[in-house]
């Protein structure tokens, strides 16, 4: 099992270090994401907010709720067509 995919919500302390030009902060591997995920960094305020950029499944209500009555009303039956296989 890997181990990001155990969560730990508890509390550590790490410092800011430069890794080449760009500052980082090295975090517990039960807390890391697992390889080659996109994440998406948002400051609000003095926190930084480090989240994976695809969408999960918990998200989906809130994305079909946004569609607001683009998608209301009856679907439309296959009307199947006649062929001359001769």
């Amino acid at each position: 099992m890997l181990a990001s995919a155990i969560p730990n919500t508890t509390p550590f302390t790490t410092r800011q270090f430069m890794a080449g030009n760009s500052p980082a902060v090295r975090i517990p591997v039960s807390m890391a994401f697992p390889p080659k995920t996109e994440l998406v960094v948002v400051r609000e305020g003095d926190r930084l907010i480090v989240e994976p950029k695809e969408k999960r499944l918990g998200e989906l209500p809130a994305l079909l709720h946004a569609l607001g009555g683009s998608f209301v009303g009856e679907r439309p039956e296959f009307e199947g067509t006649e062929r001359n296989w001769s």
